[in-house]
């Protein structure tokens, strides 16, 4: 019996049986609808065959050959793990927020997602992206984590003051001390904002997340650097990223104003 390895092994080094385990997966088609629809020699296709239904993956029945649960499955992690292979190779270290944030590791969470990343002709496209969805936005709720400040980051949650929304932000240690001396105006101003409520993480934030009303939004950060940004509408990542914000905000001590 072939061990995991070598099956994978068959399967991965031949395109061809991939195409025939997927056909079969819409089957039953005979050896010559095969031949026809993949374009293979007869030889090919009845070794393919053979070799599928010796590993329990096809199986023959009254109108030729069909997958059987077992080739489902298997074709089903095969294209799963090509399609995130394929997310690595494009996203590379820009997806490690996701383990931060407390997001499912899946090629089915980043397809849902929207994707701005930086370039060397646009490197702002990440937080350009963000500012202006979130100006978009009505404002209702706001609750954010940012690892790191900066004067456009700013402009982005003015709207979540001017609005009155109601709204929570979190930074990390050093991100509150670059608040306080680098833009003491916009601090002082955010500090004495109606529905703001500001919190300082004891540790080092790697990632940023924000959750305006339905929306969701992480954001990787290489080197200070805003390098990436997602964004879902989905009510199931939704729901892991207040899981993890709310995790994130009881480890935090509330900012008081009066003790600064």
């Amino acid at each position: 019996m072939a061990s995991p390895e070598e099956c994978v092994r068959f399967l991965a080094t031949s395109q061809n049986r991939v195409a025939l385990l997927e056909a079969l997966d819409d089957g039953p088609l005979r050896p010559a609808e095969i031949c026809e629809r993949l374009s293979l020699s007869r030889s090919a296709t009845h070794r393919n065959l053979r070799d599928l239904t010796d590993r329990g993956w096809a199986k023959r029945v009254d109108d030729g050959y069909i997958a059987t649960v077992c080739g489902r499955l298997v074709l089903g992690a095969y294209n799963e793990l090509e399609e995130t292979v394929r997310l690595v190779a494009e996203y590379g270290s820009s997806l490690e927020p996701l383990a931060d944030a407390g997001l499912t590791l899946s090629p089915a969470t980043l397809d849902d997602a929207a994707v701005t990343t930086a370039t060397e002709n646009d490197p702002h496209a990440p937080l350009r992206h963000y500012v202006e969805r979130v100006h978009e936005i009505e404002l209702d709720r706001f609750r954010g984590i940012t690892p790191v400040v900066s004067p456009l980051f700013n402009e982005a949650h003015q709207p979540v003051l001017s609005e009155g929304a109601d709204a929570e932000l979190l930074l990390g240690s050093s991100a509150l001390s670059t608040s306080k001396t680098d833009y003491e105006t916009e601090f002082d101003s955010a500090m004495t904002a109606d529905g703001l409520s500001l919190y300082v993480h004891p540790d080092p934030l790697s990632f940023g997340l924000s959750i305006v009303d339905e929306r969701v939004f992480l954001g990787a950060y290489e080197g200070g650097q805003f390098v990436a940004c997602f964004e879902w509408t989905d009510p199931e990542i939704r729901a892991e990223a207040i899981e993890a914000y709310e995790s994130y905000r009881n480890a935090a001590s509330e900012v008081d104003a009066a003790m600064l």
